[in-house]
């Protein structure tokens, strides 16, 4: 009797101790951009997004949390950083919560992927992961032949990751996603809600209710940023820039309540392009972003 106890004291441990630190995973990598024919300078991103985070020193003492930072090692073959990425992001998110930054939107794929891997490590048997995305795009196209930018989300739902009620496509811009996209959507029973629906400050109210409903049917969530969801007012350096989207403020607020919630265990931000940014303005927002939802999580 007393050996088993032993093991409960351990895991309860282990438990409260999730998400008390953090770690922060580069994916400096723009081969998927590349792919779709995108706009490139995002394998500048994490690096850019690192040195801004690591100066920002608000009330409370969040840099001491951070257990460490990473950057993969990229080569020429997708898959093969895929593997690499999936395999740091196990490691990290077993014991501490994971920021993920790239690089291109279809590092979504190998983040999940490792946070699915870590959760099975931690115990859970079949995880059921949900996820929120801020995007002006679905990301949902197909990753045959090859994988883009614009892919992960399909490969998650069809490789099982993910199943498409259970995530949540917030701010989708109907000019810039093709029918065939918003059929998929559809079918797979994907959440969509368009930004032409969060005008006028209803995207804070409108994200609570989406997390609240989400968390029902979820052992955990994590939450991706494509930083071409803000408005080019606000992210001008990302592959995609939109006239219209979210501001910072909005973003702030919404991560803030994200990091609250003891669901949402991780947060990836994507897309943060240094050359096309102009004064550092879109990795300030990326940074602070981030600060907001950090914060958010381990000072409630």
């Amino acid at each position: 009797m007393f050996f088993p106890f032993i093991v409960i004291l351990m895991e309860k441990k282990t438990r409260s101790n999730f998400c008390e630190t953090f770690c922060i995973i580069g994916f400096p990598d723009e081969i998927g951009i590349q792919n779709v024919q995108g706009r490139l300078g995002a394998k500048a991103g994490p690096i850019a997004f690192l040195e801004v985070f690591q100066k920002i020193n608000g009330k409370n003492r969040l840099q001491e949390k951070m257990v460490r930072s990473e950057m993969v090692t990229m080569g020429s073959n997708l898959e093969e950083n895929y593997q690499k990425s999936i395999s740091a992001v196990r490691s990290d998110a077993i014991s501490s919560m994971v920021v993920g930054v790239g690089g291109g939107h279809d590092y979504a794929y190998p983040w999940i992927v490792g946070l699915h891997q870590a959760a099975i490590k931690r115990g859970q048997k079949k995880p059921k992961i949900g996820c929120i995305n801020f995007d002006a795009h679905f990301d949902l196209r197909s990753f045959e032949p090859k994988m883009t930018s614009g892919s992960p989300f399909r490969r998650l739902i069809e490789e099982g990751y993910l199943e498409g009620k259970n995530l949540v496509e917030f701010g989708i811009q109907e000019h810039c996603n093709s029918p065939d996209l918003w059929e998929y959507a559809k079918k797979n029973k994907v959440k969509t809600i368009p930004f032409q629906d969060l005008r006028n400050g209803k995207a804070v109210s409108a994200f609570r209710r989406s997390l609240a409903a989400l968390k029902k049917n979820c052992d955990f969530i994590a939450v991706s940023l494509d930083l071409d969801a803000l408005s080019v007012a606000f992210c001008p350096g990302v592959s995609a820039p939109q006239g219209e989207g979210f501001t910072a403020g909005e973003i702030y607020q919404m991560l803030e309540i994200a990091g609250s919630d003891k669901k949402v265990t991780s947060l990836g931000v994507f897309e943060l392009s240094p050359p096309l940014d102009f004064q550092n303005q879109t990795s300030r927002v990326a940074a602070q972003a981030t600060w907001h939802f950090l914060n958010a999580k381990l000072y409630p």
